[in-house]
């Protein structure tokens, strides 16, 4: 008997989807055809009037894009000029910087009337978590030489000082060539691996540009060691001059996102006292700014510009007094 109720259901359930299925042929060929047919005719329509409208928006913002930054690239010069007339100003190369955002800052800086007094790379070294003994005991031998204290900073605070106090003179805006305990030092740092330096002969500059890239770990925590000794040199970079300026290039993923580097400087509640940061100093609008930033700092005034969501301005304020 149950053998009986099973296959007789089994066989209404096989009928059942039949005449489903019957059901459905007979309607979608006949009375709904044309309804359902005149619906995705017109889903299509939209979609194809979305797509040109989509594509011709695209096409005007690549134009407007383009025409800014051949504006930019004709009006930042004659902004730059003069800006920094008479001032030294050293460069300070992150690793992970942009080739090609090192070689236009320097040629701005030039543009600006300024003499770059060095530039220097700082290797993979300087910022491992796993070098930081090796790095703090070659920095406790160099402090002397120029005269940092020891005794009431973290070792890294030390390394940060030292290697600011050998790259920059205070704010005065002669250009003398380095005393020769600075001179021992950077070559020292250079001989442990910490930095590379250019040219042979280094001027003491009165104000620096911090040049980032990605910055890159094994792990998130030593990610995050890395920027945070990157971080580390801003104060004493402007305690010992005229100022700071932190560029990097734009985030191309998510312009409304700023840079490592200059997204943590911007967090830190310390160094965004004191530091100016630009997070678009691959365009030629943001080249301007970073002239514009440093010849503010030298004024004694910071701020933080660019087109991330969290600068405060695009540029700073000409008609502010110097």
């Amino acid at each position: 008997m149950v053998h009986v109720i099973d296959f007789r259901y089994h066989l209404v359930s096989i009928v059942s989807i039949f005449m489903a299925l019957a059901v459905g042929i007979v309607l979608g060929a006949g009375p709904l055809k044309g309804d359902i047919g005149a619906g995705l005719t017109q889903q299509v329509t939209a979609l194809r009037a979305d797509k040109a409208q989509l594509r011709s928006d695209l096409d005007a913002a690549k134009r407007g894009t383009a025409a800014r930054d051949t504006f930019n690239s004709v009006v930042a010069p004659v902004i730059m000029r003069d800006q920094l007339t008479a001032k030294t100003v050293a460069l300070l190369v992150a690793p992970g910087a942009d080739a090609d955002l090192v070689k236009n800052t320097t040629a701005s800086l030039v543009a600006a009337g300024a003499r770059v007094g060095s530039t220097v790379t700082l290797t993979d070294a300087w910022a491992d978590p796993a070098k930081r003994t090796m790095r703090n005991n070659l920095v406790n031998g160099l402090a002397a030489l120029l005269k940092v204290p020891t005794g009431a900073s973290s070792p890294d605070q030390v390394t940060a000082t030292v290697l600011v106090a050998a790259m920059l003179a205070g704010t005065g805006l002669s250009t003398p060539a380095l005393p020769s305990p600075a001179t021992a030092v950077l070559n020292a740092l250079t001989a442990g691996g910490l930095i590379n330096v250019t040219p042979d002969r280094v001027l003491a500059s009165s104000s620096l540009v911090l040049l980032g890239g990605p910055v890159k770990g094994s792990t998130p925590a030593d990610g995050a060691a890395r920027l945070a000794a990157y971080v580390q040199l801003v104060s004493p970079l402007n305690a010992g001059g005229a100022g700071v300026v932190v560029a990097t290039k734009s985030d191309t993923t998510d312009p409304t996102l700023s840079q490592d580097l200059v997204a943590a400087v911007r967090k830190n509640s310390d160094a965004v006292k004191v530091a100016s940061t630009v997070d678009d100093a691959d365009l030629p609008m943001g080249q301007g700014t970073l002239i514009l930033a440093l010849a503010q700092q030298y004024a004694g005034s910071s701020g933080q510009y660019g087109l991330a969501a969290d600068a405060k301005a695009i540029v700073p304020d000409l008609s502010a007094k110097k």
